[in-house]
């Protein structure tokens, strides 16, 4: 049990400075030599005591800045101190647990857990000592000598944690740690590193979390750094004063989800704006013109957030959406954010309508649908550049890798293998093209041929 359930209040008055980025800037070199700007004027201080959480969306540099927060990449610009002292290569003191389990197959979980703890030079007897406790800790008992092929995702991310826990850090980093894992198994490793982190006599001192789950924030962190992207920016902090535990159904904890959504939908889906700005705008760097990024979401999230929308008139708030349909709040915005690009939707500060476009695509059968769909789609910027370069290449084909250093400079943000695999079920089923998945290609002349959503 923790040993102090209102710990934000109480660390307080004894709370040290553990890391401080100042002026932090990253910018990562394309295939291509231009420059892509990540993050840009990072200033930050995680404290003993803190539990911070990073919210924001796909593509505003979250994992590049935990990385650069845990010492394991070094910013392009400015500073970053780990008590006061600069932050020159992997920090010692922090440990990072990735949104991958990054096991090693054939290695046991005992084995796994030990090889965090063989690089700092301990004597075998101490490892085995520090292995069996934190396997007790996360709850490993008895799987000391199961393989991570025997594991369920849930089991594996818990290695993880012990992984990093094995080192004893002060700062304790998560990437999206309960991304991989089903809601329920998410819900119980969130209980349990909230109360490991409230347990003052255990490491660590100070938890960073990257998020993009609204509730996961809200029910974890002490404090909240809002980010957005292109560049990856701070905008907001937002403080978390609520006691632990903490109970989603309490009105003060809905309030906070509710402030929370009222700042995302503000920065990302800002009233009057037009369908998710659908023209050319300037990049973050100099002498490349970039387009406006399709959503990283498939086709049948559009088509089921329009039918949940037509379901109920036409017009529905988002938070209300949000709660019957059971979905994270980021993945109904993504799909929001799709729909709005095709036309078919309009927000209204926290409503989603149908346009008439949209009430025709949300009645209409498959067969119409793909239609409008072709319509709305070749109409994209993006798509159109991608028709383009087909339409000039001798074969009409493209390979996966021209595809990829295209899709970096166009849409700099976004991870381009994901929006590569967007891009192309979106077009499978608009019937635009056809990728062959043998010969890494993408081809024209798709019409007819079977979309897969």
């Amino acid at each position: 049990m923790p040993t102090n359930p209102t710990r934000p209040q109480d660390a307080a008055t004894t709370q040290e400075h553990l890391v401080t980025l100042s002026g932090v800037q990253h910018v990562f070199t394309l295939p291509s030599g231009k420059n892509l700007h990540v993050l840009e004027d990072i200033n930050l201080t995680l404290c003993t005591g803190e539990l911070v959480a990073i919210l924001g969306p796909s593509g505003c540099g979250k994992s590049t800045l935990i990385r650069i927060i845990a010492g394991l990449l070094q910013p392009t610009h400015g500073h970053v101190l780990y008590r006061g002292q600069p932050v020159t290569g992997p920090n010692p003191n922090t440990a990072l647990v990735f949104q991958q389990f990054a096991l090693f197959p054939w290695l046991t979980v005992a084995q796994n857990i030990e090889q965090a703890v063989i690089a700092r030079g301990i004597e075998p007897q101490a490892r085995r000592s520090r292995v069996a406790e934190v396997i007790t800790l996360i709850g490993l008992d008895g799987y000391e000598e199961v393989y991570p092929r025997e594991l369920s995702g849930g089991m594996k991310q818990r290695v993880g944690m012990a992984r990093a826990l094995a080192v004893q850090p002060e700062l304790l980093c998560m990437d999206e740690p309960f991304s991989q894992v089903d809601a329920f198994t998410a819900e119980t490793l969130r209980n349990e590193v909230v109360n490991l982190w409230l347990d003052r006599e255990k490491y660590p001192h100070a938890i960073c979390l990257v998020s993009h789950d609204i509730h996961e924030v809200a029910f974890m962190a002490s404090r909240i750094l809002i980010m957005t992207a292109n560049p990856g920016r701070t905008k907001t902090m937002i403080d978390n004063p609520l006691p632990y535990p903490r109970d989603p159904h309490a009105p003060a904890y809905q309030a906070l989800v509710e402030r929370l959504h009222g700042i995302i939908t503000g920065l990302y889906m800002p009233e009057g704006e037009p369908a998710a700005s659908a023209v050319t705008i300037l990049a973050g760097f100099t002498g490349v013109r970039t387009v406006a990024p399709i959503p990283l979401v498939e086709v049948r999230d559009i088509i089921g957030l329009l039918s949940a929308v037509a379901a109920r008139g036409g017009s529905v708030e988002f938070f209300r959406l949000t709660e019957e349909m059971g979905r994270t709040f980021t993945r109904i915005l993504l799909a929001g954010k799709a729909a709005e690009l095709l036309g078919l939707l309009d927000t209204v500060q926290e409503r989603l309508v149908l346009t008439e476009l949209g009430r025709q695509f949300a009645s209409a059968a498959r067969s119409v649908r793909r239609q409008l769909f072709h319509r709305q789609f070749t109409q994209l910027p993006l798509i159109k550049r991608v028709r383009e370069m087909l339409e000039h290449s001798p074969t009409h084909q493209l390979s996966k890798d021209v595809l990829l250093e295209e899709l970096a400079i166009q849409c700099p943000e976004e991870d381009p293998k994901r929006l590569l695999r967007i891009v192309i079920n979106w077009g499978r089923f608009a019937d635009l093209w056809t990728y062959h998945p043998a010969t890494a290609t993408l081809s024209s002349n798709g019409a007819g041929r079977q979309a897969t959503t």
